[in-house]
């Protein structure tokens, strides 16, 4: 369903942003904002922000942030649809009816998500003590509370709960959509789960969407999961999030696992922050929806070459979204769920605090690999096969850090691995820098002034007739007022909410800073104006020094060219054009510099 903006506009001026974080956040004041701890990563240092006069929040700490929406979305694990929905009905703003069609899909959705929630309570149901379903649970020591907390249940077969399911009105069709049942080339219909150990599958807001099944003897397949349906796209998914999240939030570290027990097994023996993926290589859906909740992996796969190839590309796709990300490598022929059920929770916590960083992981696999890895050819297949990984690698200290480390685990000059990386570089990318970041240049008093008077009614239409695009050229707000003037050209609102949604990157956060950011003084005609000068001043000494340089490389080559003379004239034109700026500046009573 689709929401017009005006009904967006209402639910979100309803919502009091402040009250909304307050029933997760404890806010003290801090000038005109209030600021705690952020409830989206650990922290101990506050520095989540809600400024409750522009109906925003945002954390300098991990990023995130928006309004009320975003808010309920990252808090709550829901999608927008289901955020306005969620608001709209806290506040008593009714939405409009849908359409037949797309009220009758939701309906349908519905009724679906209805039988899945039935489906699990059934095989629960069928978990009885002392069945045989049950002893094994007890033979690999899952407690009742972890059995019950999972939705732990048994499919017996024989057709039972497709008879079950049918007694209480659903039809062959929403069975066989919600891949409860399969079909037989004879056309007959049957349970899909046999004598099976269920594990329930659900979304991050817990609501149960597919199902995995364990057969409980030697039988093929060992296990049998839910087929991709309305309600599951198995690569959107990961293991035991919902359960999880509140416990990555906190830490700000998550632990992947590869099985259904090996991520119970450690939310039983407390390490509640573990999620599995779902029987198919890691997505970059996955990786996304992990990224809400934190930034920092560590990864648990087997140890036989499938589980190392697996490793491999978990790192790799990590990489690309900027995670940091650590390998913990347990004994061969162990998992988590065998080795927490032997050894206990101090000797795998011991594991995790030392798991390996990604590079020494990847970089011992690679030398491993070679016969004589310190050969001229083991030395240049080991820097062929890292390199990718080196340039994927967020945080370029840390990057010049194992490059070193490269260089000297195989005894090689850095300048060597260096050379090699600004060869691999993608074609259009910056050439390779391992120095620290220069210092981002800080946007000037008057660009933040006038950024906070766009958004004042009484002064946003005339200021933006004053304006020009071209006074922004070069400077830290370029990009922000560009978008301020696509939006006016396309006739739409100009305000926080809207100006958010066009930015991303340094200039949202950029923007952020800067509309979180409390005025000296208040937003006024005589301001504005001069604010506009010093901008056209800073536009003018620009030009100038173009001018100046075009000149320079023209008296090299021949000082009688007309090209030469004509820069002559626009640096004078220019030169006046300041004066005479400088002379209506000091004329009125100037309060504003840049």
């Amino acid at each position: 369903m689709s929401f017009d903006d005006s009904l967006i506009d209402r639910i979100r001026n309803s919502a009091d942003i402040f009250d909304l974080v307050s029933g997760h956040v404890q806010l003290k004041k801090a000038g005109q904002n209030y600021r705690g701890l952020c409830p989206f990563h650990s922290e101990r240092t506050p520095s989540f922000n809600v400024n409750p006069s522009k109906q925003i929040f945002k954390c300098f700490g991990c990023g995130i942030g928006g309004d009320v929406f975003r808010f309920v979305m990252e808090i709550e694990g829901l999608n927008f649809p289901e955020a306005v929905r969620l608001l709209a009905e806290r506040n008593a703003i009714p939405l409009p009816a849908s359409g037949a069609r797309e009220q009758q899909g939701a309906e349908d959705r519905k009724r679906l998500y209805a039988l899945m929630t039935e489906a699990a309570s059934f095989f629960r149901r069928n978990l009885k003590p002392n069945s045989p379903p049950h002893r094994y649970l007890t033979d690999r020591k899952i407690e009742p509370p972890v059995q019950a907390g999972f939705g732990l249940g048994y499919a017996p077969g024989n057709l039972t709960l497709l008879k079950h399911l049918k007694g209480l009105g659903y039809s062959d069709a929403e069975l066989e959509t919600c891949g409860l049942v399969k079909k037989s080339e004879a056309g007959e219909i049957s349970d899909k789960f046999w004598r099976r150990v269920v594990f329930p599958i659900r979304s991050l807001s817990g609501q149960t969407i597919a199902f995995g099944g364990r057969i409980l003897d030697d039988g093929f397949p060992k296990y049998l999961n839910s087929p991709e349906t309305p309600l599951y796209h198995k690569g959107d998914h990961l293991y035991g999030l919902d359960a999880a999240r509140e416990e990555i939030r906190k830490r700000d570290v998550a632990l992947l696992v590869e099985g259904y027990f090996d991520c119970i097994v450690p939310h039983q023996f407390g390490f509640c922050n573990t999620v599995a993926s779902l029987g198919t290589s890691l997505t970059d859906a996955q990786i996304r929806l992990l990224g809400r909740f934190t930034r920092k992996v560590v990864i648990s796969f087997d140890s036989d070459a499938a589980g190392l190839s697996a490793a491999l590309r978990s790192i790799d796709l990590f990489l690309q979204q900027g995670f940091h990300v650590n390998v913990l490598q347990l004994p061969e022929g162990s998992d988590p769920d065998s080795f927490l059920r032997t050894q206990g929770a101090e000797a795998f916590r011991e594991l995790v605090q030392s798991s390996a960083p990604c590079m020494e992981f990847v970089l011992s696999h690679s030398m491993n690999r070679q016969r004589d890895p310190h050969s001229p050819a083991g030395k240049q297949q080991v820097v062929n096969e890292i390199i990718p990984y080196l340039l994927k690698m967020p945080n370029r200290i840390e990057r010049a850090e194992y490059v070193s480390r490269v260089a000297s685990r195989l005894r090689i000059h850095e300048s060597l691995i260096l050379l090699e990386m600004r060869k691999r570089a993608r074609p259009g990318r910056q050439q390779l820098q391992l120095n620290s970041k220069p210092a981002e240049q800080s946007p000037t008093q008057a660009e933040t002034y006038l950024l906070h008077a766009v958004f004042q009614d009484r002064t946003q239409e005339s200021l933006l007739s004053s304006l020009e695009a071209e006074l922004f050229d070069g400077l830290p707000c370029n990009e922000i007022f560009g978008k301020v003037f696509e939006l006016r050209k396309r006739c739409k609102e100009i305000s926080v909410f809207s100006l958010r949604e066009q930015l991303s990157g340094e200039s949202l956060e950029l923007f952020d800073r800067l509309t979180l950011r409390a005025l000296d003084k208040p937003v006024s005609k005589e301001l504005i104006i001069h604010s506009i000068r010093a901008l056209k001043d800073l536009q003018l000494e620009r030009l100038s020094r173009q001018i100046q340089e075009e000149i320079v490389r023209e008296e090299k080559n021949d000082s009688d060219t007309p090209r030469l003379l004509e820069l002559l004239r626009r640096k004078e034109r220019l030169r006046r054009e300041k004066l005479l700026g400088a002379v209506e500046h000091a004329a009125g009573e100037s309060e504003f510099y840049v």
